[in-house]
């Protein structure tokens, strides 16, 4: 117990000010709405998009649909395959993640501030000239079966299901 009281001082007298987190709401020049948090003294930017839509909008017998593409929108863009794009994104130190729920398609992307231009040139060509060459289909629909054949075995899965 004196260890833990210690401990909380000791991490409650090296701990500095608060300071509140400014958001501003922002509407780019097309009329999209977005909150904005800056926080000059970190060396990265972050953003995180979602589109109405996900999987609820998959046609009937297509279900998936949305996933797959989901995993083939990093497998190559525009006049780059997916080593070629893989490659370009680890140049800039960039990381792109792109979910799908139900209602929503989601984009994470996390890059060095000295790269922004660059690192969100590539992904709009990712989101605007996905490639989805034949063999990156091939690839991750393996992957896909793979996951799903690994949850018809996973006991919380079933239970869900």
């Amino acid at each position: 117990m004196i260890r833990i009281l210690l401990a909380l001082s000791v991490a409650l007298a090296f701990a500095g000010p608060a300071h509140a987190i400014d958001i501003q709401d922002v509407t780019s020049p097309g009329g999209i709405k977005a909150w904005l948090v800056e926080e000059r003294s970190i060396p990265f930017t972050a953003l995180e998009i979602r589109f109405k839509g996900g999987a609820s909008v998959d046609r009937e017998g297509k279900r998936g649909a949305i996933h797959l593409m989901t995993g083939l929108i990093e497998e190559g863009a525009g006049d780059m395959d997916a080593t070629a794009f893989a490659a370009a994104r680890e140049a800039l130190a960039a990381s792109y993640d792109f979910d799908v729920y139900d209602d929503a398609f989601s984009i994470s992307a996390r890059f060095l501030t000295e790269n922004r231009a660059e690192a969100v040139a590539l992904l709009k060509s990712a989101i605007n000239e996905p490639r989805f060459d034949e063999a990156a289909i091939e690839r991750v629909r393996a992957q896909i079966v793979s996951i799903i054949k690994s949850e018809e075995q996973e006991p919380n899965d079933i239970a869900s299901k």
